[in-house]
């Protein structure tokens, strides 16, 4: 469900017309070391990046929620590079972008509303000469027994062999859960992308609290 969306969300920002014009990288959030990752963010902006989503569920219906990372870079200081300077543009161009591009806009499945958005403030990007900033995604509510991307699992190796075949007989027994839990005022997307990463970055933050849970036959 959420990598469909996330496929639908990306496919529909490089396919705007301003965006293809004005930003040089669309994609997923990368995942790269730590000691790379400005550099990344310095050589791909200005850049759209969706951040793998998560939802919410209520009355058998889900709410995808995604975040959209915009990274710009201006040699000419922090403020020209939130603002713009007439020649590179600026965060608020990204946002403005981004709002045109999906805001009450029907993509893949469902539905999408921008509801809301913040600066980053980071004095590592600042160091950089790098700006960020973030914009919330929300989808209508869909029902959880949606037949999300039946095309695509339809052409997987093994997919309506019926029983004792398919994907679900590839797929190990669940022995182990993790979640990091983000008290207010949270950390944001892009550090929640560092958390997840193998082996998890916590330079910058770390989860207010974390719960792991070992299944039976879970290795110890």
């Amino acid at each position: 469900m959420l990598g469909h969306a996330e496929d639908a969300l990306i496919a529909r920002l490089k396919g705007h017309r301003d965006i293809a014009l004005l930003v040089r990288t669309v994609g997923t959030l990368p995942k790269v070391p730590e000691k790379e990752l400005l550099q990344r963010y310095y050589a791909d902006a200005p850049a759209l990046y969706i951040v793998p989503g998560r939802f919410t569920v209520r009355d058998s219906q889900a709410t995808m929620i995604f975040t959209v990372a915009g990274v710009v870079r201006n040699v000419a200081g922090q403020e020209q590079a939130r603002k713009g300077d007439g020649i590179d543009i600026g965060c608020d161009h990204l946002v403005t972008l981004a709002i045109r591009a999906l805001h009450g806009q029907r993509i893949g499945d469902c539905g999408w509303s921008v509801t809301g958005g913040e600066m980053m403030d980071d004095e590592l990007f600042d160091a950089a000469g790098i700006a960020a900033v973030e914009i919330t995604l929300e989808s209508t509510p869909v029902e959880l027994d949606y037949d999300y991307g039946a095309a695509q699992i339809a052409q997987l190796p093994g997919a309506g062999a019926g029983a004792g075949g398919g994907a679900d007989s590839e797929v190990g027994d669940f022995t182990r859960f993790h979640a990091d839990i983000d008290l207010p005022p949270n950390a944001g997307a892009l550090e929640y992308a560092s958390w997840l990463a193998e082996p998890p970055i916590y330079t910058n933050s770390r989860p207010d609290a974390d719960l792991d849970v070992q299944l039976p036959g879970a290795t110890p």
